[in-house]
């Protein structure tokens, strides 16, 4: 007798087993179950209010070329259980574990892991999970994991709720190529203990509708023995087809390719990102720019080794506040801003590393009298070189006016070009709340 699944009905709680899943969904009907016992290498085709459970460890991996699991026609349904889901079609065109197609399917996943061979390529195919239409789902398990590139795609669904320990796409020589291990495009709830890209790609791209998120940890890490091409930023938030909204509460942002690869870019919608530690090698801590409509970043350490913050906005005040936040001269300072800016920046010490002339903590190219609006709060600013080194530099010779609301610099400013506004006057004595002293280090 057949026991790898059983078919309960629901109108007698009658149990018959089959040697197949499709046997047993066959001979289903609305509401009732379907249970999974044994490794299995077969197609779960989504039946419409049929449950499916999987027993823990038991394996689901499909080796033809569509998904394992998918919804062939409009599907509401729970998969529960503690299984393994994976797809090991050996083809060119890689395939998912999961793909729910249907606008109108609602599915709710619960299982052990979620892993995926995908392809080594910055394309998206062979995704863990590819919800390219619904109308609601969730999903919580373990871990999602992809060999090579994208593990979790939501294209079209703004009722969604994800709950997973660990999310990863490349493993140990098999680097990500590009591939964002998240893309988002929809509304909905993420918590991620752990979210991981072993390569170029990035870890979250967020490209339209309201999400909300807490990803503990988040990190791109450099391949061991590979020599990088050009890495993507470890979050990006960019408008797709709708503006981004994205409130992430994180610990640690950290892009550790060495190559390149920024920690967070920003070019469309609003983002408030608030946590512990913002860091990258050899890019920008953050890039700022294009279409953003505003931004609010508080995180305690703000750092690049090798760069710094990059600001070019032209709408609503972009807000940074930090405890430290450090930077070299690879973009012409530790903070650069663009003509047309406008931004806050609070409760920070800003100190460049870089110890040559080059050195400068805020850096406002040439342009038209005052035209930036900054506005500094209880700022610190440490230059590496108070000989040649600037604490504020700015270029050209237009004057610029900052609302100072609390400076404390090792190196005076340029009054001739920068003018402080809080006091009565613009000289050094006459700003009631600017400190140059040789003891701020």
């Amino acid at each position: 007798m057949a026991t790898e699944v059983s078919l309960r009905k629901i109108s007698s709680g009658l149990i018959t087993f089959y040697s197949t899943y499709s046997d047993a969904s066959d001979n289903a009907e609305e509401y009732d179950v379907i249970s999974i016992y044994a490794d299995l290498d077969e197609q779960l085709i989504l039946k419409n209010l049929v449950d499916i459970y999987i027993d823990p460890g038991t394996v689901i991996n499909y080796s033809g070329a569509e998904p394992t699991i998918y919804d062939k026609d409009v599907a509401v349904c729970n998969i529960t259980g503690g299984g393994i889901i994976k797809n090991s079609y050996s083809g060119t065109s890689k395939v998912e574990c999961i793909a729910v197609y249907n606008s109108g399917s609602r599915v709710n996943i619960e299982c052990l892991s979620i892993e995926g061979t995908g392809d080594n390529s910055s394309s998206v195919g062979g995704a863990c999970v590819n919800f390219e239409a619904a109308e609601r789902f969730s999903l919580k398990c373990k871990s999602v994991s992809n060999n090579y590139n994208t593990a979790i795609i939501i294209s079209d669904c703004n009722d969604y709720f994800i709950n997973i320990q660990e999310v990863e796409s490349g493993k140990p020589n098999t680097p990500n190529a590009g591939a964002s291990v998240i893309s988002i495009d929809g509304s909905g709830s993420v918590y991620i203990n752990s979210l991981t890209c072993t390569g170029y790609g990035s870890c979250l791209k967020h490209s339209g509708g309201n999400l909300a998120a807490t990803i503990y940890n988040i990190n791109t890490l450099l391949p061991a023995n590979e020599t990088p091409p050009t890495a993507e930023p470890a979050i990006i938030v960019e408008e797709g087809n709708s503006p981004p909204e994205l409130v992430l509460y994180f610990n640690e942002i950290k892009n550790y390719n060495s190559n390149d690869g920024d920690a967070v870019k920003v070019t469309g919608g609003n983002a408030t990102l608030i946590g512990n530690n913002i860091y990258c090698v050899n890019g920008l801590s953050l890039d700022l720019t294009d279409d953003i409509q505003s931004a609010y970043i508080k995180s305690d350490n703000i750092i690049s080794l090798t760069k710094g913050i990059n600001i070019d906005n032209e709408n609503d005040p972009i807000v940074i506040e930090a405890n430290y936040i450090e930077g070299s001269n690879g973009n012409d300072g530790v903070v650069r801003s663009a003509t047309g800016s406008n931004y806050v920046l609070r409760n920070a010490k800003i100190k460049c590393t870089d110890t040559s002339a080059d050195s400068v903590c805020i850096y406002l190219p040439d342009g038209d009298e005052n035209d930036q609006s900054i506005e500094i709060e209880n700022l610190i600013l440490v230059t590496g070189n108070t000989t040649s080194g600037d604490t504020i530099k700015r270029m050209g010779s237009e004057t610029i006016d900052i609302k100072n609301l609390g400076l404390f610099v090792n190196k005076g400013v340029d009054q001739e070009k920068i003018i402080l506004l809080i006091g009565t006057g613009t000289g050094t004595n006459e700003n009631f709340k600017y400190i140059i002293s040789s003891d701020i280090t």
